[in-house]
């Protein structure tokens, strides 16, 4: 087993079942020299910094005020910008994801998302939503006023 295939189910049959998340960070860590902002950035993709504009949450760390402005310019409401802009494609960022395994990860950040937002926002309506296409195998989570189901297009 080479650490580019080194599995976390592996690592805890491995050890009879005691085998922690932190022992395979811990493992994985020791084998590849991360470097220690990447972490951070990580931390940042699951507990992003949130903020209202225009009435609107947005997520601080990847807004970009003008591509909002752009949408609202074509005719979108806040809350439609609010959804593109906020949106990531977790298949594009982690080269290499199984479409399952990439909706498994969105339903866990939309679910951490939904939560922060609550805390944050008490009142908001705003919620984290997975939004999957099974033709193109993509995976995305964003912030919005939406069912609290998840959507498969496809």
């Amino acid at each position: 087993m080479t650490i580019e295939n080194w599995k976390y189910d592996d690592f805890v049959k491995a050890n009879g079942g005691k085998f922690s998340a932190l022992d395979f960070i811990h493992a994985v860590s020791a084998k590849v020299a991360l470097p220690w902002d990447f972490v951070l950035c990580m931390g940042h993709l699951f507990a992003p910094q949130m903020a209202m504009f225009d009435g609107v949450v947005v997520i601080v760390e990847w807004f970009d005020e003008e591509r909002y402005q752009e949408y609202r310019s074509t005719g979108m409401n806040p809350e439609q910008a609010q959804a593109w802009t906020n949106m990531v494609e977790l298949t594009d960022i982690f080269q290499g994801i199984s479409f399952d395994k990439a909706k498994e990860l969105a339903l866990f950040i939309a679910a951490l998302w939904s939560e922060r937002i609550s805390q944050i926002f008490p009142n908001e309506p705003t919620k984290a939503s997975v939004i999957s296409d099974e033709n193109s195998d993509e995976v995305f989570v964003t912030i919005g006023r939406f069912p609290d189901t998840p959507r498969t297009l496809g």
